[in-house]
């Protein structure tokens, strides 16, 4: 008899020492799909900021070419003889003052500006976005075009 209740007693221990492991079980699963769901809402935050960024090179991208284009427009000039020579030798200079205007407002971007020394001081591209809270990207972009 004495050996049944041993028995019975060990059987109980054991019985609670698995009930043990799988409670221990479940809370990791737990854990690990609290930290699933974490790095969910932290790639979804990383897609939304490289959509953002993408847009706003995109929009550099394009106004930088709208800007070209009016610089090209300005230079094109048709062939002409006698007097419309003389004159359209007058519209080249007011345009030539014109496009020396445009060409002075795109260098001096307070952003591009700061973009130009920060890489002169010696920067990467890396930290001049860290610093003037701009993507990576476009900091790159503006030194290919600038530096």
């Amino acid at each position: 008899m004495n050996g049944i209740i041993f028995i019975s007693l060990l059987l109980n221990v054991v019985c609670i020492y698995f009930i043990y492991l799988l409670w221990k079980k479940i809370v990791e699963n737990h854990k690990s799909t609290e930290s699933t769901d974490h790095i969910e809402e932290l790639l979804e935050l990383f897609s939304q900021e490289m959509r953002y960024e993408n847009e706003r090179l995109h929009k550099l991208i394009s106004d930088f070419s709208k800007n070209e284009q009016d610089r090209y427009k300005i230079h094109e000039k048709p062939v002409e003889t006698g007097i419309e020579a003389i004159n359209s030798f007058e519209l080249n200079e007011e345009n030539n003052e014109e496009d020396d205007e445009v060409h002075i407002e795109s260098e001096t971007k307070p952003d591009t500006h700061k973009v130009i020394i920060l890489s002169k001081q010696g920067y990467n591209a890396e930290q001049i976005a860290k610093m003037l809270n701009r993507g990576k990207g476009e900091i790159e972009l503006l030194l290919k075009f600038y530096a």
